[in-house]
């Protein structure tokens, strides 16, 4: 059985056909409403207080602040151990100590109002022979002089910090309600 053959010019290759459709404010055409308006709109209604907010989110600035701070607020308040980074919501940065954070202060402003968060270690990740799973041949094992070096590898960063990341619990300040 032989495939159908149809030419380039034939009637059958294409047919003129008429659309509408929806052109966005910066000249693309899209089939439907909604893909067009996002693509040519700069600002949205907040899903929360209808003020205008950047179209890639759905609540604009006061409103995603407002809830960062309640969010920050409803964390339980611990003592700082003394060694763990701090991280302060307000400014997006990391700090050793309250001192440090301190010294950033503006005029007016308080440790308080710097939003701050006791961070949780990020330690260096140990490997196993499964790291090599892609090389090795199915149901293969690693050499063991690899098998040994992974050992020395393990032992020798255990309990390594990389870096650090916010945690879950905010520094209680002195005079800070519990």
């Amino acid at each position: 059985m032989s495939e159908e053959i149809v030419m380039f010019d034939s009637p059958e290759a294409a047919q003129p056909h008429t659309m509408t459709g929806w052109k966005s404010r910066n000249g693309h055409f899209y089939a439907n409403e909604n893909d067009a308006r996002y693509a040519g709109c700069t600002h949205r209604p907040c899903n929360e207080c209808g003020k205008p907010a950047a179209k890639a989110y759905l609540v604009c600035d006061e409103c995603r602040n407002a809830r960062d701070i309640a969010r920050y607020e409803s964390m339980p308040q611990v003592e700082w151990d003394g060694s763990a980074m701090l991280y302060s919501d307000a400014l997006d940065r990391y700090f050793s100590d309250p001192d440090e954070a301190a010294d950033d202060l503006k005029e007016g402003q308080t440790l308080a109002d710097l939003r701050l968060i006791i961070c949780e270690p990020n330690h260096a990740r140990e490997i196993d022979e499964d790291f090599f799973c892609d090389e090795l041949p199915e149901d293969g094992e690693a050499p063991p002089h690899v098998q040994e070096a992974i050992e020395k590898f393990n032992a020798a960063v255990a309990g390594t910090i990389l870096s650090w990341s916010p945690g879950k619990c905010l520094l209680k300040l002195e005079g800070q309600p519990s």
